[in-house]
């Protein structure tokens, strides 16, 4: 018995991993049509920082290597949070200001064959909004 339901358990667990696995935007092939995301690319010449990708769609991402991402085209919303910054590096940043860890919303129609460079972009006051700063064409 105790067999039968652990099979059974496993199936369903398998079952709802392929489910999860379809659905989800990142793709695991260059031979799959995808778009590219680069969020680790530091211009800090143009005073844009690297991010990280906390959820795409409201649903948490388990990507922990996010220099560069393969996504099936499409609309999404990706809720994004800063990466590793210096914020001592950061030209006229206010002391005073806080620096939390919060997300912000991206909205992103990508494109197969498109790169899409995503970064942060700080105000004087502290407060940053992630933005797509460029957009080229994807090389394989």
């Amino acid at each position: 018995m105790k067999t039968m339901v652990f099979g059974w358990l496993a199936g369903l667990v398998l079952a709802m991993l392929c489910v999860a696995a379809t659905a989800a935007p990142f793709v695991g092939s260059r031979n799959e049509p995808h778009a590219v995301l680069y969020l680790n690319v530091n211009q800090s010449a143009k005073q844009i920082w690297p991010v990280k990708i906390w959820a795409v769609d409201g649903k948490l991402t388990n990507r922990s290597n996010q220099g560069v991402l393969w996504i099936k085209p499409g609309v999404y919303i990706f809720k994004i949070k800063l990466g590793t910054v210096n914020l001592a590096d950061v030209p006229g940043l206010e002391r005073s200001a806080v620096y939390g860890q919060e997300t912000h919303e991206l909205k992103l129609s990508a494109e197969a064959g498109k790169a899409y460079y995503i970064g942060a972009k700080f105000t004087a006051s502290g407060k940053w909004q992630a933005q797509v700063w460029k957009t080229a064409e994807a090389k394989y």
